[in-house]
């Protein structure tokens, strides 16, 4: 029986090399591509069919920063499958990065430049917006729409014979300091994206021991 494997943001960048990389130890998967561009999905799976004919390639379409895009994908998928073997959460966004003037000055004259210049904190801020759930677009993307996906999943996950695996992608910019649960949004500061890593550590934390305290 073939292996089913679920990658989100699987169209471009780390989700499409990460389906590379699965189908180049394993040409007998059926890998499915979580994507909400369809058309570049379709040509996706006809570029991994062309370099791995023996393997089983099919597409949902889910837009994680909308709940009813989840919602619906997670009907379609519980229609299709009996068992999701892995699940990788890939897809997220990071707004585009602005120079924080105001900042740059300030740490000039501070004990933190050195820091402040190696590691770019504090220098560069992002802007975010609201999705059409009322929620932070990179909260709801990078944390909320994929909780969502794991709860609606769950009958498909963790098969007491065989145990599935969900892997959740990281960012070495989560950081602690960026985030705060009076906060957890991110709606009034201005790095969402680290914010959102770190609030999707500690809720991967919180699913692993929920899903295996037995």
């Amino acid at each position: 029986m073939r292996k089913v494997v679920l990658v989100t943001g699987a169209s471009s960048g780390l989700g499409l090399a990460l389906c590379e990389r699965l189908l180049e130890e394993n040409d007998e998967l059926h890998l499915c591509l979580a994507c909400r561009n369809m058309a570049k999905a379709e040509g996706v799976r006809a570029q991994l069919l062309a370099l791995h004919p023996r393997a089983e390639v099919t597409i949902v379409q889910v837009d994680v920063s909308n709940v009813r895009s989840v919602l619906r994908a997670c009907q379609e998928l519980k229609q299709r499958y009996q068992r999701l073997d892995y699940i990788y959460l890939n897809a997220g966004i990071m707004p585009n990065p602005q120079l924080n003037i105001k900042a740059l000055f300030s740490g000039l004259f501070s004990r933190r430049v050195i820091h402040m210049f190696s590691t770019a904190e504090g220098l560069l801020t992002q802007e975010d917006k609201l999705t059409a759930d009322g929620l932070q677009e990179v909260f709801e993307t990078n944390v909320f729409g994929h909780f969502i996906l794991i709860q609606e999943l769950e009958a498909l996950l963790c098969h007491g014979d065989s145990p599935s695996q969900v892997i959740w992608t990281s960012s070495r910019n989560a950081k602690k300091s960026n985030f705060s649960l009076e906060d957890f949004q991110h709606s009034k500061g201005q790095e969402p994206y680290s914010s959102s890593k770190y609030a999707m550590d500690l809720l991967s934390v919180a699913l692993n021991r929920n899903f295996n305290q037995w």
